[in-house]
């Protein structure tokens, strides 16, 4: 029996033995970057280095030329992010995008891995015939995230000594470097309780905050009991200065760019009907009039969602996380048999019944996200999807034993470096996972892990 520190001894053995797991790593951590960082100055920094000043070079000479004051790019993040889509269509290299979306606690033994495109399992259902019908451009993989227990959802972004950046944040400083927001942070009962996923910057839980925050460009949002007004401020302002500017634009540029004023217009006063009935025990559809809620997992997740993705079209960021749950799992479904939070579904439960029903209930988040990418244009006019990857992520094998083993992932998208259609296997680990990300969007000067897992 391994010796328990003292400090630990109140917990049960296993418990104990996490717990002290996750310290050692807390107090190994500050070493851990200077490492990290000793070796990225000696190998990688350099080509990325290359890479960011080539395109901050073009894309300062594109701002001189579009004849758009400095000003009026600073006060919009849509006419920041209008040019930045005409960077990012100039220059093909950049014009890519990665969602980050993690779940907790991974999925039950042998109720996760599809056996086909259009055969999926009890957890993966949503993303098959019978939901959103995305399984076709899904990658599924079963992977080890090498660290077991509770505390650890870094991992799932790449990360296993709690210090050295995410994926997410290695990406959004090659890729953020021309957007008004090098990423956004977005989440779900998230920031309830415990570790967050990414070391990205702060995670916002609230769809009206997040609004406010990310289209406004400002840091208002959506707490108290006053009706918040910043986003809607901000809205009217951004109309104005694209009457100010329309004559600068393109006929294309102008269409598509009203497009997303529309879209976002929709989410506004989606959000605005959510707060006038904030009292309302009714949970429906954040895209249809939902109120986001922590009772309505999945209309919050959503909501978030639709927000990612207008950013994405509009051109504000080219990276973002969204973290649904947090690896406590102290969130409830909605119109589900087991009415218990998801921690309880893991653990108080004699069968796999409601682990499988809660987590198949929060998998449709990110199938829907899948669809909604499928569906919405990207500056070129096509679909997002052909631009971006979606990179499902989780902290455990199986969080009803806490295992690091087989660990599920899906890697989503039709971008041109990336293996595609539908497959399915496992192996390796979440460094080559994560490492194969930056890899097959043509991105240099990241490095991770030992092999591709057969993504590109």
């Amino acid at each position: 029996m391994k010796k328990i520190d003292s400090r630990f001894r109140h917990l049960p053995e296993d418990d104990a033995l996490e717990a002290m797991e996750h310290f050692k790593k807390l107090e190994a951590g500050p070493e851990a970057l200077k490492t990290y960082l000793k070796n990225d100055e000696k190998h990688d920094k350099r080509y990325r280095d290359q890479f960011i000043q080539q395109d901050r070079r073009s894309f300062m000479d594109l701002i001189a030329k579009s004849g758009i004051s400095a000003g009026l790019l600073r006060g919009s993040a849509l006419l920041g992010g209008i040019l930045a889509n005409r960077h990012a269509m100039a220059q093909t290299n950049v014009n890519k995008r990665v969602v980050f979306c993690y779940l907790n606690s991974g999925a039950a033994s042998g109720t996760w891995m599809p056996s086909s495109a259009t055969q999926m399992n009890q957890i993966t259902r949503p993303y098959g015939p019978d939901g959103y019908n995305v399984s076709g451009i899904c990658h599924f993989r079963q992977i080890d995230v090498i660290t077991s227990g509770h505390a650890t959802a870094m991992n799932s972004l790449g990360v296993t000594d709690y210090n050295s950046p995410t994926m997410d944040k290695r990406i959004a400083a090659v890729l953020g470097t021309s957007t008004p927001r090098s990423s956004i942070y977005l989440g779900a009962k998230a920031t309830t309780n415990g570790t967050l996923c990414s070391n990205i910057g702060p995670c916002t839980d609230n769809p009206t905050q997040a609004l406010s925050n990310i289209f406004s460009g400002t840091s208002g949002g959506g707490g108290g009991t006053t009706p918040d007004t910043t986003y809607a401020l901000s809205y009217d302002a951004q109309l104005r200065a694209l009457e100010q500017i329309k004559t600068k634009l393109s006929s294309d540029e102008y269409a598509r760019y009203q497009e997303h004023i529309d879209s976002l217009k929709k989410i506004k006063t989606n959000t605005a009907a959510a707060n006038s009935s904030s009292g309302s025990t009714t949970t429906t559809n954040c895209g249809t009039g939902i109120t986001p809620s922590v009772a309505n997992m999945q209309a919050t997740g959503k909501s978030q969602a639709d927000i990612v993705v207008a950013a994405l079209a509009c051109g504000i960021t080219k990276v973002a996380t969204l973290q649904l749950g947090n690896h406590q799992g102290d969130w409830l479904g909605h119109n589900t048999s087991w009415t218990q939070d998801a921690h309880q579904a893991c653990h108080g439960a004699p069968s796999n019944a409601a682990f499988v029903e809660m987590w198949r209930y929060l998998n449709d988040v990110p199938a829907y996200l899948i669809d909604k990418l499928r569906k919405t244009a990207g500056p070129d006019g096509q679909p997002l999807i052909n631009s971006t990857v979606v990179v499902q992520v989780t902290c455990m094998g199986n969080g009803m034993d806490h295992s690091s083993g087989n660990g599920p992932f899906i890697v989503a998208t039709q971008m041109p470096g990336f293996v595609s259609g539908y497959s399915a296997r496992q192996g390796g680990n979440v460094y080559d996972l994560n490492g194969a990300i930056p890899k097959g969007m043509g991105l240099t000067g990241i490095t991770l892990g030992s092999s591709t897992l057969g993504l590109v």
